[in-house]
């Protein structure tokens, strides 16, 4: 869907991808640094609107600075990444252009009833692999396209 304004649940993604697993236990920041880059690069290819919610309580103190062309944001304190996914689609005049990405089950039902829809991680990775290489055809076909005019 050209529209729809995908939602991920930083961490439920984050713990599930198992190219990020290695890099999470060394260092939790430099993972979400790492998913962050991942997600921009979708993005960047693909359009569209991506925001990434992270629980805020992993924040380190004086926050975080990453340039991005994707929205990330941190709960407050006290305040879970679901409950910021759920008030976003919930306070949505268009609930149905949102996709969230989570592994979280009640998450996924919630934000369902809300009228969104829901992708469990393995879904979104899959999704992010199939854009990517069409990325890459286009790329591989410019590549082509552009030898057999060099030759001219």
């Amino acid at each position: 869907m050209a529209n729809e304004h995908i939602l991920v649940d930083g961490y439920s993604i984050l713990y599930q991808w198992k190219e990020l697993e290695p890099l999470r236990r060394k260092n939790l920041a430099t993972a979400r640094q790492m998913l962050i880059k991942l997600l921009t690069q979708f993005h960047d290819y693909r359009g569209g609107k991506l925001t990434v919610v992270f629980d805020g309580r992993s924040l380190p103190k004086g926050g975080e600075a990453i340039r991005t062309d994707i929205g990330v944001i941190y709960s407050r304190s006290g305040e879970s990444a679901d409950a910021v996914i759920e008030r976003i689609v919930g306070t949505s005049q268009t609930p149905s252009s949102f996709l969230v990405a989570t592994d979280d089950f009640a998450e996924q039902t919630t934000v369902e009833s809300l009228g969104a829809h829901s992708l469990s991680a393995d879904g979104f990775h899959s999704m992010i692999e199939a854009e990517m290489e069409g990325l890459d055809q286009a790329i591989q076909k410019l590549s082509r396209d552009n030898l057999g005019f060099r030759r001219r």
